[in-house]
Parts: structure tokens; sequence; C-alpha cells
């Protein structure tokens, strides 16, 4: 998959409120868009895991859901 980059000014994970991030900005095939919304995810962004670290969040892989953590990333 081909994407661009972009720097968005604001990007808000679950509260937490990101400055100037960097995203991937691309095509979905409709394929990926599919299996998103079939699982109940927007089928228009998704958000890395390196995003949600900078956000001080964690995915719990056992309950679906994002955990708040004390960062590490200075």
């Amino acid at each position: 998959m081909k994407a661009s980059e972009a720097i968005v000014s604001e990007l808000e994970v679950e509260g937490e409120v990101l400055r100037y991030e960097a995203v991937a900005v691309a095509e979905m095939p409709n394929a990926v868009k599919k299996t998103l919304k079939k699982n109940g995810l927007d089928e228009n962004m998704v958000v890395g895991v390196l995003t949600l670290e900078r956000a001080g969040m964690i995915p719990d892989t056992t309950t679906g859901k994002l955990e708040k953590v004390e960062s590490f990333i200075f």
C-alpha cells in the first residue's frame, strides 16, 4: 500500500491530545475497510502503536481496550 506523510497539528486518542503528529495518508483497500467495519472499528483511520505509546497508552489484547500507562518516551 502506498501512503503519503502528513503532520496534523492535533490528534486526540481516548481523551489524550497529541500535538503535531506524523500520520500516513493512504487509500485503504475495500477488503481492509470491510474487515475494520465488521469488527466495529472506524474504517477510515488506523492508529499505530507508536502513536498510542506517545499518548501513554498500550493495547490490552485480552480485553481489546486501551490502558493508560506511565510513559517512558521523553
